[in-house]
């Protein structure tokens, strides 16, 4: 019998010997059975409440689908799963794979067992998060610590809240520095050169000096600057698909607030100030904030030189580096902006002047079958040894089958039979895993396909600048996009007018690698996915 051992611990206030625990404890109960040891799976500070973000159990379905195992041991089954579907779910999989659950209690777990233990897990965790809930009330209402740390505050052990007055003093800096006209950006900017942490323990960025008006979070917002504790903003629930917690804001009529004056940082009158100041700003900016967003033909591919952050939009179709917009100068000292419009032009010429010329389509398959050559005799080096011991089991499974059947069986050949059919499920596991990622080869008249379709692409792109974008047209943005690794903007000189250098980083084994035959006949350009061709560059 192959036993693949599972463990798990819920989260990093437990104790991390548990897991060592809990292996130990079910090894002993294999051996006591004699059964063999094949695998063994771990999560560890991880809830059992979700399958979708535990790596070891998804490792161990994964194990269980090429029946590298026969039974699966655990401590307990609710280490395995404490939800209820995923519970179900799982044993069905099993029990069709021919796969059974073991505990220290049964050595083969029923549906039934599945059912009441599954429940009573989910039942569980239910009480426990109304309990926590309930805790997390009480401790609001006493002023206390109900969760993540706030800056400017420590937490003891209960929930009681102290100051700490070297970051306090930062907080009162930053609502002075507001109050009397700075922007949040001049405010992180100067933080920065200052070389004072942020919250994060990195650099400060004007979202966490001012936040977000519906969040209520960002140093200027937060109320226990004040004196008064805000909770029950949020409802916090896990995504079933993913395991992962989704934050939702409660209108703020749900809000709840209590006064803690012992826990005040800032005057009432800088308070004011900022608030006052918001109350100006923040509607006037909201449409220009709105058309912000509106996604450009390279949006998210635009990268600063400097300090390779997102370019993003700065007034009307110009761009700036955002690292300079949201951290200031101490950050990134590139404060040029530049025409949207100039950007794409010139990136549109250099793509079909240089990157997607004819010419160079065909260096790049050149290359391309280059390094499928060397792919190729790489991975023959990789496979022989493989087929060689793959061999040998086979010989040696082949003459142990043989004494079995002719009735010399000993104890011994029984344990090196089960050894070599699990090495030889091992074996044929790597060379599947290595043809799975076998490179693929180029039709020799795939240089002269590319060369007809760049020509029709270049075309395309054209008709792209006038009126409003078609279907064609945006799935010609697509296939444009999809050859482009970044595009990198350099200012030559911080002076108004100066030269910029945009350098395009292109992506080419992105179309390295399509089915030849089956897209000659269709309409225009496809992508597919590849690798093993170092990305060009081109200056613009």
């Amino acid at each position: 019998m192959r036993v693949a051992l599972y463990a798990r611990y819920s989260d990093d206030k437990q104790n991390p010997a548990s897991i060592a625990d809990q292996l130990a404890i079910c090894t002993r109960h294999a051996e006591a059975r004699g059964w063999t040891i094949a695998a063994t799976f771990t999560d560890a500070a991880i809830s059992g409440a979700h399958m979708a973000n535990r790596p070891g159990v998804n490792m161990l379905m994964a194990a269980a689908e090429q029946r590298a195992f026969d039974l699966v041991l655990v401590e307990h089954q609710d280490r395995l799963f404490r939800n209820l579907a995923d519970n179900a779910r799982a044993f069905e999989r099993l029990s069709y794979l021919g796969i059974g659950i073991a505990t220290l209690r049964t050595d083969r777990v029923q549906l039934m067992d599945v059912a009441i233990e599954g429940l009573m897990s989910q039942l569980y965790l239910d009480n426990l998060s109304a309990k926590t809930k309930r805790g997390m009330h009480a401790n609001a209402e006493k002023g206390l610590a109900t969760g993540a740390r706030i800056y400017g505050y420590r937490s003891a052990p209960g929930g009681e809240m102290s100051i700490v007055e070297d970051e306090a003093a930062v907080v009162r800096r930053i609502f002075q520095g507001y109050a009397q006209g700075l922007t949040a950006v001049e405010i992180a900017g100067v933080l920065n050169d200052d070389k004072i942490p942020s919250p994060s323990g990195g650099t400060w960025g004007a979202t966490s000096v001012i936040g977000s008006r519906q969040r209520a979070n960002g140093i200027l917002r937060c109320e226990l600057y004040v004196g008064v504790k805000v909770w029950n903003r949020f409802d916090l629930k896990k995504d079933p698909a993913t395991g992962k917690r989704v934050q939702r804001i409660r209108p703020e009529s749900e809000w709840k607030r209590v006064d803690v004056p012992r826990l005040r940082i800032v005057d009432q009158a800088d308070w004011d100030a900022v608030q006052a100041r918001f109350a100006i700003t923040g509607p006037s900016r909201a449409p220009q904030l709105a058309n912000r967003h509106k996604p450009g033909l390279f949006s998210g591919l635009l990268k600063c030189a400097e300090c390779g952050g997102n370019y993003t939009i700065k007034g009307p179709g110009r761009l700036v580096c955002s690292v300079y917009v949201g951290k200031g100068v101490g950050s990134c000292h590139n404060r040029r902006s530049i025409k949207r419009a100039e950007v794409e032009d010139r990136v549109l010429e250099g793509l079909r002047a240089k990157m997607l010329s004819p010419a160079a389509v065909a260096a790049y398959v050149r290359a391309y079958h280059a390094e499928y050559e060397a792919a190729a005799a790489a991975d023959r080096a990789r496979r022989a040894p493989l087929e060689k011991r793959l061999a040998e089991l086979n010989r040696s499974i082949a003459r142990l089958v043989d004494a079995i059947c002719e009735g010399t069986e000993t104890p011994a050949m029984r344990a090196r039979l089960v050894s070599a059919e699990a090495e030889k499920a091992e074996l044929e596991a790597q060379l599947s895993a290595a043809d799975d990622k076998a490179p693929t080869t180029l039709h020799p008249r795939a240089a002269e396909f590319y060369a007809e379709q760049v020509r029709a692409l270049q075309e395309r792109l054209a008709e792209l600048k006038d009126g409003r974008p078609t279907a064609d047209d945006r799935r010609v943005i697509e296939l444009v996009r999809g050859l482009i690794d970044r595009i990198e903007i350099k200012p030559l000189d911080q002076a108004r007018g100066a030269p910029i250098e945009i350098t395009l980083v292109g992506r080419l084994a992105d179309f390295m690698r399509p089915s030849w035959e089956e897209n000659r006949n269709e309409s225009g350009f496809r992508l597919v996915a590849g690798g093993g061709i170092e990305p060009p560059t081109c200056g613009l």
